[in-house]
């Protein structure tokens, strides 16, 4: 199987979100509510808030899945993803440039254009 590609990786993580394991949430989680909190003024106060309600974690097994960036996060997610669940991922592909659309569903490609209805 050839390596996954960061665009392949995150169309899985978006598509088949319900496939991550329960420690892969918690991290993507915790990486997506700091992007809020670089936005506010009350930083600090809301980082409890959001340890409080487990929207940010402080377990060292979620937070080492983090270490190498949320691209190799996503990367990393997406190969575990393919390797138990071959038959359950779908890569729609146009037709005709083979390149990948932005959904499962898609019938027509963004980058050429081809409608496949």
């Amino acid at each position: 199987m050839a390596a996954t590609t960061a665009e392949r990786a995150n169309y899985i993580i978006i598509h088949y979100l319900g496939m991550l394991t329960e420690h892969e949430m918690e991290a993507l989680k915790h990486h997506r509510h700091p992007l809020k909190l670089r936005e506010l003024p009350d930083g600090e106060l809301r980082t409890k808030i959001y340890l409080r309600n487990q929207w940010l974690s402080d377990e060292p097994e979620i937070l080492k899945q983090l270490d190498k960036g949320y691209v190799q996060f996503i990367l990393n997610c997406a190969e575990r993803i393919l390797k138990d669940n071959p038959d359950k991922v779908y890569f729609n592909l146009c037709p005709v440039c083979r390149k990948l659309a932005r959904t499962p569903d898609a019938k027509q490609c963004r980058f050429c254009g081809h409608d496949w209805h």
